[in-house]
């Protein structure tokens, strides 16, 4: 029976326990997410270093738990992350605590995808029996992962939208020095998109290029871009890269002159190396520069492919190659930061600390400052390149995140280019601006400098280089001219001579097949005084394979002495008439590879645009 209060009898007041609430919601809204996001980073770190072990180990069986564990731990973090949902009405918290959550969702749907597919694969590569029953399983495993691929898609796509959405102003110090840069994560996450027509399908071509399931062997080449070439400077250096069932092998470094020296093809240098160069004959290490026969610069990377093959294949039992793959200076010392430097001994039993900032300065002493006999002018570059890919491949987790976004924005602004004799890898290559490639089919116009240092010196190092392009119609004719500028501020007795000297190089302007050259002049000044300017040697070369014509030259700059003394500066003017079915509102720019940047200002009929080139850019008027 229901108590009946009397007019005298009080009721109980109803007490809101105020404290109790507020300590509540501070326990389910942050002291219960906070040491649950603590303990999950705990466990992703401990499961992030088994991982490592697990591959090196190749433990297969684990390393699929391993990654399925570790997808799973981030998802419970992103779970705990929502609890604190209440951050995102935060003005100054708001877009740190966003990035947060987009990191843990893409991270979580790539490691659920990759540890569904990769594992299978490679315990297949390891299984024992005989090399038909482990190719047998193999070619299984990867076409099985082809298919699951296709279906995961959409998972790397949605991951892919979280990391393109996040916040760049927002990301913490302390994550950024582990390599979570926003930038670097978007373009390693949009690389692998690029590459998802290589996993998917019945045919995953991406097994076949790490060895899966037969060995593969590419040719990795050290370009020097302080002495420019046309692929992205002289090739300094060389190594076998191999590849057996998706595992790396051992790499070992040499100087280019030793694989040189086994060569026996000799044919006559071309125009642009025999004036300048002292050379009997054309050497492998400098087939990147012109070609054979011709009054030419090599265009791009699969001509220079095209040449050094010439000379790989004369030589005696030389191993078969898959591919070649070409990096420069700026990505080795993007590398050596990545790792926090280098301890490496040298010729002199001595040894020297690398790091990005001395690298160029450090390789150049060893090979021409420490006056070496030439069988050991350059075991310094094999012996540095050797410890750095050592550091590369086994360094803690967080400096491989910095490598894969060093080797992604490498892919991007050419420092790192690709070639392969598969050719639907090489479509890929083709497709996505990776491979230093002159297109054949433009749909407008298209300009390219190539700069080519001759004397075997490292001016590039300091020289600035830009040009402009100017596109005029007259009388319904349309003259382009494209001025190429130079600036040498280094001075000789400063730097070692063997690092500065009066420069001199081959200059070709790439235009649309069908231009006329008006003309091509040049000047220098500056410097010592002595003058320069371009020689009388203009060529003109028509490659019908690329669609393009080159108009080449010789440019001499002077050098300089003291710092009283100007900066030497050098200036190439060339004027054609382009074909009249080029769209000249429509220009494709290709910039050289080996250059960090390079800018250039570009006037159609007066309307002027200036960008600074670090890949290939379109520009419409």
């Amino acid at each position: 029976m229901a108590h009946r209060y009397t007019s005298g009898e009080s009721r109980p007041k109803f007490r809101v326990r105020w404290r109790r609430i507020i300590w509540l919601c501070v326990l389910v809204g942050l002291v219960v997410p906070v040491l649950g996001l603590g303990w999950a980073s705990y466990s992703a770190m401990s499961d992030a270093k088994t991982l490592k072990a697990d591959y090196h180990s190749h433990n297969f069986a684990d390393l699929a738990s391993t990654l399925q564990r570790l997808g799973r731990t981030l998802g419970v973090m992103h779970g705990e992350a929502l609890l604190l949902g209440w951050m995102d009405i935060i003005p100054g918290i708001r877009g740190y605590y966003l990035n947060g959550l987009n990191l843990l969702t893409a991270g979580h749907d790539e490691l659920y995808v990759f540890g569904q597919v990769v594992p299978p694969v490679l315990a297949a590569a390891h299984t024992s029996g005989s090399n038909a029953a482990r190719a047998q399983a193999v070619t299984a495993a990867v076409t099985k992962a082809g298919a699951m691929m296709t279906q995961l898609a959409p998972d790397l796509k949605a991951a892919n939208q979280a990391v393109q959405a996040m916040n760049p102003a927002r990301m913490p110090a302390v994550l950024v020095n582990k390599g979570l840069k926003v930038s670097s994560l978007r373009s390693l996450s949009s690389t692998i998109i690029k590459m998802l027509p290589a996993m998917t399908g019945r045919h995953p071509v991406l097994a076949d290029l790490l060895g899966l399931p037969n060995s593969a062997r590419y040719l990795l080449i050290f370009q020097n871009s302080g002495e420019l070439r046309a692929t992205g400077g002289f090739m300094t250096a060389y190594a076998f890269v191999p590849f057996t069932d998706g595992k790396l092998g051992t790499i070992h470094s040499q100087n280019i002159q030793a694989l040189d020296t086994s060569v026996t093809y000799q044919p006559p240098a071309p125009l642009p190396v025999s004036p300048y160069l002292p050379v009997t004959y054309w050497h492998l290490r400098d087939a990147n520069t012109g070609m054979p026969g011709t009054g030419s610069g090599v265009p791009d990377v699969p001509e220079a492919v095209s040449n050094i093959m010439q000379f790989y294949n004369s030589i005696s039992g030389a191993p078969y190659l898959d591919g070649i793959v070409f990096v420069n200076t700026w990505f080795v010392d993007n590398l050596i930061a990545d790792v926090g430097g280098l301890t490496v001994p040298t010729v002199r039993g001595k040894t020297v600390h690398i790091t990005a900032a001395n690298a160029n300065y450090e390789m150049e002493m060893m090979a021409e400052g420490e006056a070496l006999p030439p069988s050991k002018r350059k075991l310094f570059i094999g012996t540095m390149m050797k410890e750095l890919m050592h550091q590369v491949f086994h360094g803690h987790f967080s400096e491989l995140l910095k490598v894969a976004g060093t080797l992604t924005q490498g892919l991007s602004q050419e420092q790192v280019q690709l070639f392969f004799h598969n050719s639907h890898a090489q479509q890929l290559v083709a497709q996505h601006n990776w491979g230093g490639i002159i297109p054949a089919q433009v749909n407008g116009n298209f300009v390219e400098v190539i700069d080519q240092n001759l004397l075997g010196h490292k001016d590039n190092y300091w020289m600035h280089e830009s040009y402009n392009v100017n596109i005029q119609t007259i009388d319904g004719r349309n003259l382009e001219t494209v001025t190429v500028n130079w600036v040498e501020p280094a001075i000789v007795v400063m730097a070692p001579p063997y690092l500065v000297v009066p420069y001199q190089s081959w200059v070709t302007v790439f235009a649309p097949v069908g231009s006329q050259l008006d003309s091509m002049t040049g000047t220098a000044a500056g410097g010592d005084g002595l003058g320069g300017g371009i020689n009388s040697d203009v060529q003109e070369t028509v490659d019908t394979t690329l669609n393009k014509v080159e108009f080449g030259a010789h440019l001499t700059m002077p050098g300089r002495l003291s710092s009283s003394q100007p900066p030497a500066t050098g200036t190439v003017v060339t004027k054609f008439w382009l074909p009249s079915n080029v769209n000249i509102n429509h220009l494709m720019l290709q910039k050289q590879p080996g250059l960090r940047n390079e800018p250039v200002t570009v006037t159609v009929n007066g309307v002027v645009q200036r960008v600074t080139l670090q890949s290939r850019q379109w520009m419409t008027f």
